[in-house]
């Protein structure tokens, strides 16, 4: 009963960081910086790092390291990193183009790319989540 509310209350606790990295991002996105889209989305890129590395210390209590990094990552099938990265960076970079073509429409512009960019956030989190979570309960299967 313990271990199950430990686990509702880390999960609580991510959800709530992936939703403030999700608000940032949004209110990031939205806000229209012209010719400074590449520093926005390096910003919003740094911010998406530092949610995962933060969701992985509420589950383990500790800083994550490469070697973690790899075995959470082989563990939970995620074997192309740099495909899922090389996506990661297409997305921002799309996001980048979209807002720069957006400026002339600053309405549109701030509402659409709010929304893209947070949506990302949010599905990055969760996806993280969701590896974090498998890495955790493997972990806790192996030491029993």
């Amino acid at each position: 009963m313990a271990e199950e509310l430990d686990l509702q209350k880390m999960r609580y606790d991510s959800l709530i960081k992936i939703t403030r990295a999700m608000g940032g991002a949004a209110l990031s996105g939205a806000v229209p910086t012209p010719t400074l889209e590449l520093a926005k989305q390096l910003g919003i890129s740094i911010a998406d790092a530092w949610m995962c590395f933060d969701i992985y210390k509420t589950y383990f209590e500790k800083d994550l390291s490469k070697q973690e990094l790899s075995k959470m990552l082989q563990l939970s099938g995620v074997v192309i990193l740099g495909g899922g990265l090389a996506g990661y960076v297409g997305i921002r970079l799309a996001q980048a183009v979209l807002s720069e073509i957006l400026d002339q429409l600053p309405i549109a512009n701030s509402l659409i790319t709010g929304i893209a960019f947070g949506s990302s956030t949010l599905i990055i989190g969760l996806a993280w989540l969701s590896i974090v979570e498998q890495s955790f309960f493997q972990q806790n299967i192996d030491e029993s």
